[in-house]
């Protein structure tokens, strides 16, 4: 049976809530590893540590769920595209 678990990628200061956040990642592992298949893992969710505040106030982001097509992080270039 498959394994999952929540893995933080990245710290990064969110101008929203001023604070810094961990971005975190949920991530499947198989049982068996397939070196041929090329990633050892699958990312199921993205989410950050700071999500719920961000909910609470109905601030659009895709980490707190209200809204999936806006990623704040990516339009202000603060990382790389996936």
């Amino acid at each position: 049976m498959a394994k999952s678990s929540w893995v933080k990628t990245q710290k990064i200061y969110c101008e929203r809530i001023h604070q810094e956040v961990d971005l975190l990642e949920e991530r499947i592992f198989p049982d068996n590893y397939l070196p041929d298949v090329g990633e050892p893992f699958q990312v199921r969710a993205r989410t950050c540590s700071h999500w719920l505040d961000c909910n609470l106030t109905g601030a659009p982001c895709c980490y707190s769920g209200t809204n999936p097509g806006y990623d704040p992080f990516r339009d202000q270039g603060k990382y790389p595209e996936a």
